[in-house]
């Protein structure tokens, strides 16, 4: 039983297997309250293909335009926060806007400044470990991602285009592109 068709899925392969080769085969009905078919006729699971089709659409149309939002937020030079997205080490998200929180800005200072002056990544992480009490855990792998991560240049990274942030960068171009060296 589902409100409407699509609330059972939006992919059209995913429905069709569902109702034929889930439903049908095990004897249980399958209802939607919005719409009237007979997924025992040829007709009634012809309307659900019909119909499962323009859900489809439906979902790939949104993805489409949210993609096409975010590019243009990063074109922008928006940060896309939220969600899954992890906020980067040395800033917050508020009110749609990346903003240098001074602690961790100084930790991803010292970072940069251990890793140009010759210490490797073990030590850096020992050394930023003992020195900023965190709940973040500075493992190597974060330590390399800051390292090359050009959010703290000020620039905004999405899909293939990099573009000029509307955030205050935490390094200089100097000290990063050394750090990149």
């Amino acid at each position: 039983l589902v409100y409407k068709l699509d609330r059972l899925s939006r992919s059209q392969k995913n429905t069709l297997f569902l109702i034929e080769d889930v439903f049908l085969k095990n004897n249980v009905d399958f209802v939607s309250m919005q719409e009237s078919f007979d997924t025992t006729s040829a007709f009634g699971r012809a309307m659900i293909g019909i119909l499962s089709v323009f859900a489809q659409l439906e979902r790939d149309t949104i993805t489409e335009r949210m993609g096409m939002g975010r590019a243009e937020r990063a074109k922008e030079g928006y940060f896309h926060g939220g969600g899954t997205t992890k906020i980067p080490v040395g800033y917050d998200y508020v009110d749609g806007l990346l903003q240098i929180n001074d602690y961790e800005a100084e930790i991803v200072r010292s970072i940069f400044e251990l890793y140009n002056s010759g210490k490797g990544v073990n030590a850096i992480s020992t050394a930023i470990k003992n020195k900023f009490p965190s709940k973040r855990k500075f493992n190597v792998s974060l330590i390399r991602g800051i390292l090359t991560n050009n959010i703290y240049l000020g620039f905004i990274k999405f899909k293939n285009g990099v573009y000029k942030g509307k955030h205050e960068p935490i390094v200089s171009k100097e000290i990063f592109d050394k750090a990149q060296g």
